[in-house]
């Protein structure tokens, strides 16, 4: 299943809304003070501030019945993926010698 454009878009609005307030608290230092570089740190402080709380504010999200159960199915289709992909490699045979001793031939 993969994955719908509002899921994959999700990451982006974060970050959007996280770029909107800190040019935004940009403009207002730069327009109070007139200091360039004390607006830079402020905008870089309110973008990462904003980020870090939208990020961890969409972690808080419960998801939806139907979220739910997408999730239980790729979970039970993971195990399956991973023996697949177990069973394509060819098993590797080492010979290997007990510690401290040499192997004579």
């Amino acid at each position: 299943m993969t994955a719908s454009r509002r899921d994959r878009m999700r990451p982006f609005e974060v970050i959007g809304l996280a770029v909107i307030v800190a040019v935004f608290t940009g403009i207002v230092v730069i327009s109070t003070t007139r200091n360039l570089t004390l607006a830079a740190i402020w905008l870089g402080v309110a973008f990462i501030a904003m980020l870090v709380v939208s990020a961890t504010v969409v972690l808080m999200i419960q998801p939806k019945k139907e979220e739910l159960a997408d999730i239980e199915e790729l979970a039970a289709a993971a195990p399956a993926k991973s023996a697949a992909a177990a069973a394509k490699k060819k098993p590797t045979t080492a010979k290997t010698g007990s510690a401290g001793t040499a192997d004579a031939e």
